[in-house]
């Protein structure tokens, strides 16, 4: 009985604080200028920046945990979505823990795609002023994509559908439809066989 009991508190007070959160997020969204579709949901704070020239749309149906307790793996920081210059589109029925994605010319999400903790995916190196052969290239990512907790995806990489990469991959160079891959970097280990 005791026991059935705390279950509940717990329940409840996740609840609430997914409402609160998730609340909150969207005002901040609204504020931002973000678009985000229906029943979308959010567990802890997440941080947002748009610039001037920038737009961030999120589909129907995303998850976005990023507090710790939302994913026991271990969640490092909050989900971070940063378009300074570039555009970022996630699709319909997609989650995230911890997710970190940055874009200064266009990050492409499909529909389908999960995340584990702390991915990173981002279409620049960062410091182009300094290093002008590292300009940022396009990312994109196909439909029922799964990528494991801690890996990267660097710029220029396109990642195709129904494509399951490794934790702690880094993807440095495009992923074909219906595979395994993993590594550092990040090779083709497997064909899906239908």
């Amino acid at each position: 009985m005791k026991k059935r009991i705390l279950a509940r508190i717990y329940y409840f007070r996740n609840s609430a604080s997914a409402f609160f959160c998730t609340f909150w997020c969207k005002l901040k969204m609204r504020i931002w200028g973000i678009s985000f579709g229906k029943r979308c949901c959010f567990h802890g704070n997440m941080i947002f920046f748009l610039g001037k020239d920038a737009t961030i749309k999120i589909g129907d149906r995303c998850t976005f945990n990023g507090k710790s307790r939302s994913n026991f793996r271990g969640i490092n920081h909050p989900c971070i979505l940063q378009a300074d210059r570039g555009n970022i589109v996630i699709g319909n029925d997609c989650g995230f823990s911890g997710v970190s994605i940055v874009s200064s010319v266009d990050v492409r999400i499909g529909n389908n795609v999960m995340c584990g903790a702390n991915v990173k995916i981002g279409d620049r190196n960062d410091h182009e002023d300094i290093y002008p052969q590292w300009q940022p290239k396009p990312v994109s990512i196909g439909d029922k994509v799964w990528i494991g907790m801690d890996s990267i995806v660097l710029r220029g990489v396109t990642i195709g559908n129904n494509v399951v990469i490794g934790a702690g991959s880094i993807v440095t160079k495009d992923i074909p439809d219906n595979v395994v891959a993993a590594g550092n970097p990040c090779r083709v280990i497997r064909a899906f066989v239908e």
